[in-house]
Parts: structure tokens; C-alpha cells; sequence
């Protein structure tokens, strides 16, 4: 069955396109994390603020409602 889809050329098309589509976002997911890095290193304690105010404003809001 996936050979018949891969000999379509639509199919092989959608496939190929996804193919660069994944690798695009890779990359852009690769620069994202090694910017992130290098700013936990350099600015820690301003990562920490960032991460517990964060965590702290999904908590209030996702806490339950109690009526």
C-alpha cells in the first residue's frame, strides 16, 4: 500500500514538501535552543525569575474554580 501512495505524484509531492517542511522547523528548533542556552548562561538568574513567574501565572490560571 505505500508503495501505490509513493508511485501517485501528488502523493510523492505532499511527501517531499513535508520532507522540508520538517527539516525547516528542525533547524529553526536547533537555533531556538541554542539561543535559549546561551541566555540561561549568561542571564541565570533572570532565566529563574522568568520560569517561576511563568509557573506561577499558569497556576492561577489553570487552578480549578470552586463556586
Amino acid at each position: 500500500m505505500k508503495a501505490q501512495l509513493e508511485s501517485n505524484p501528488q502523493v510523492s509531492k505532499a511527501l517531499s514538501k513535508a520532507q522540508e517542511w520538517q527539516e525547516e522547523l528542525k533547524d529553526k528548533a536547533q537555533i531556538a535552543t541554542r539561543a535559549t542556552a546561551e541566555y540561561v548562561e549568561e542571564n541565570p538568574w533572570k532565566a529563574i525569575a522568568i520560569v517561576a513567574i511563568s509557573a506561577l501565572a499558569l497556576g492561577f490560571l489553570l487552578k480549578p474554580r470552586s463556586y
